[in-house]
């Protein structure tokens, strides 16, 4: 997994140390999804207000966050599956895809957002 840290205000909780984690999934998907500018604007954004993506149900708590593409908006946009361990201030970045590509995550990898979930709780 990949980790950075940002101090940075927090809507509703002043300023606060952040810490991005990676999975080498994500990673790979945005790097495809996204410009490195592009991606910058994103991090900015989730880090102004972590909790901004809708909560997944049957995820463990996991949420989608709907992010525009230049020129295509929300609706052609991508989604990036992410989960927040509010305790240690820690923003896990677990998947992205294309609108275009999917709507909504399976079942299965539903289940296996859970499963992330868990492990984070759990601080494996």
């Amino acid at each position: 997994m990949y980790e950075y840290d940002w101090l940075t205000p927090v809507k509703d909780e002043g300023s606060k140390l952040l810490h991005f984690i990676e999975t080498p999934l994500f990673e790979r998907l945005i790097n495809e999804l996204l410009t490195y500018d592009d991606y910058q604007k994103f991090q900015a954004y989730l880090l102004s207000d972590p909790v901004a993506g809708a909560t997944i149900s049957h995820t463990g708590g996991c949420r989608k966050l709907r992010w525009a593409l230049p020129a295509k908006g929300k609706s052609g946009g991508i989604r990036v599956i992410y989960y927040y361990l509010v305790s240690r201030g820690e923003i896990y970045l677990l998947y992205a895809y294309p609108k275009s590509e999917q709507e909504n995550l399976t079942d299965k990898q539903k289940a296996v957002m859970k499963h992330f979930a868990q492990q984070i709780e759990a601080g494996k």
